[in-house]
Formats: C-alpha cells, structure tokens, sequence
C-alpha cells in the first residue's frame, strides 16, 4: 500500500495551565509573546505486508511551519521554517484475529530516526526556537497496541500509541515523551462512504534539558519546562472508498481534531483545530 496524508493545524490564543492569558499578561514576563501558529506536514507512507499477521510501514513527512510574535516594544514579526521531519519505520502485528473478523488486537512497534533538523534558524540567523524545529535529534521508540471490533454496518475501535525518546540530541536536550489514547465508533452509510466520531488525548512531556543557545527568558518557547501538556479532542471524519475500476484498491480520508479540553504548562499556545486529509492505494 501506498498512502499520503496532509495535516493541517491551526493554534491561536495562549493558555497557562487551563487558564487563558493575554499577549500583554505574557510580556510583563518575557520580551516576546507568540500570537498564532499553523504547522501543515505532507506525509508520505509505504506499507508491505509480508504475512497476514505482520504489516511493515516506513513513513516521512514535510513539515511547513509558521508563528507570529509580538515583541515588548509593540512591534510584530513571524517566524518559518520547513523541512522533513523524522522518519518512522513502524510495524503491525496481530496478536488475536476472530475467524469472523469482528475483533482483532493489533501491537505496534516502531523506531524514529532523526532525519528532521533541528538547526533551522530565523532571518537575523539565530537559532529557532523548540516547537519550530522539525526534527528532534534523537531516535525513539513507537510502542502501542490496538483493537477493532466490526459488526456491520457498526465499526469500533481504541488504540494507545506512544513516543519515547531516547537519549539527548547534539544540542543537550530531548523532546518530551508523548503518549496519545484514542478510540472511535463509525458507521457505513453506503457501499462507499462511512462516518466516524471518537474522542483522542494527548499527553505531552516538557523538555529534558535545554539548548544553550535559547534564553528562556526571552519567550515561553525558548523554555524548555513550558512544552508539555494534556489535550482531549473530539474527532469527526469520513472515510470514502469510491466504486469504479479507476478508483479499484484506493481510500480516501477526511478528519477533523476539536480540543474539547486543554491544560499546558504555560504561556502557550492552544490548539484551534486540526484537519487530516489522507489518500492510499492498496495493491
């Protein structure tokens, strides 16, 4: 299998703990409070399965990234950066599989590689700050597990994935373990289409130790005990498998991510929102 996925995301306002926080509250601390960030990844995903128990995936992304920032003497700048990301070779194995299909426990397993960079710099060549690099500078491990259950039309699931880093990049930090529980019901309306709704958390570790380089008094995203935090979101997507020869063997996804709940160790930015669209091809 072939597949491609777009992600979009979109954060705007500021949160300390669940609390919210105004640009000027932030700048009675710190000389720079960031306004708003989109991050939008383009990620290529290859699949082989070489038995019916085992699947084997590789997967890396393009990450676009943009943040707005309003400085202590009232003037505005915004930050880029862009780049592949790291890249992930992961793997499925079915530890229980009905005969009739209708419940399967699934464990995951992968490794991260860090491909993804983590020397992007702004304009005046200072080096970026944490959540704009797109890379960590480590490897990782991807241990979870999965379960699917299907009584047509009816189909449900929950899965808990993780990201362990391990050890400390060539600028004497790590990213924070990251830990995501979701789980979701769907129903198939047609042949071709079905809806799903579902819930997913997200529970992030700050950062174990620091870049050298990166005053954490000069804003919350150059600290490195400001990047963690917990999410729930509520999910709703679509899943389209057109009829038609040309369409023979190929999926398409569309999801949408809405923080139902959100508490950071802040100043930091909140989630808006978040959009998938995804497209794979089986042969």
């Amino acid at each position: 299998m072939i597949g491609y996925q777009y992600m979009f995301e979109r954060l705007d306002g500021i949160l300390s703990g669940s609390d919210g926080i105004t640009e000027a509250g932030v700048l009675r601390d710190f000389q720079t409070s960031p306004t708003d960030m989109t991050m939008q990844t383009h990620m290529g995903m290859l699949m082989y399965a070489p038995t019916d128990r085992l699947a084997l995936m590789t997967m890396l992304p393009y990450v676009t990234m943009s943040m707005g920032e309003v400085h202590r003497d009232g003037t505005r700048s915004t930050e880029r950066s862009n780049g592949i990301g790291d890249l992930e070779l992961r793997g499925l194995y079915s530890l229980h599989l009905a005969k009739d299909l209708r419940h399967r426990i699934l464990a995951n397993f992968g490794i991260g590689f860090p491909t993804g960079s983590i020397n992007h710099s702004d304009a005046e060549g200072s080096r970026l700050e944490y959540p704009m690099q797109t890379g960590s500078g480590t490897y990782s491990l991807l241990p979870g597990i999965t379960y699917l259950g299907q009584l047509l039309p009816w189909s449900w699931g929950a899965e808990f994935s993780s990201k362990v880093r391990l050890g400390r990049n060539e600028h004497g930090y790590r990213e924070g373990n990251q830990y995501e529980p979701r789980m979701w019901v769907a129903r198939q309306l047609t042949r071709w289409v079905s809806l799903s709704v579902g819930a997913s958390g997200e529970l992030l570790g700050n950062i174990i130790g620091t870049d050298a380089l990166l005053d954490p008094t000069d804003e919350p995203t150059k600290d490195p005990n400001r990047q963690g935090g917990k999410r729930l979101d509520a999910v709703f997507g679509a899943t389209l498998t057109p009829l038609g020869r040309f369409f023979h063997g190929q999926q398409f996804l569309v999801q949408g991510d809405v923080p139902v709940a959100q508490s950071l160790n802040g100043p930091q930015l909140k989630r808006s929102y978040m959009l998938h669209v995804a497209w794979q091809r089986e042969f």
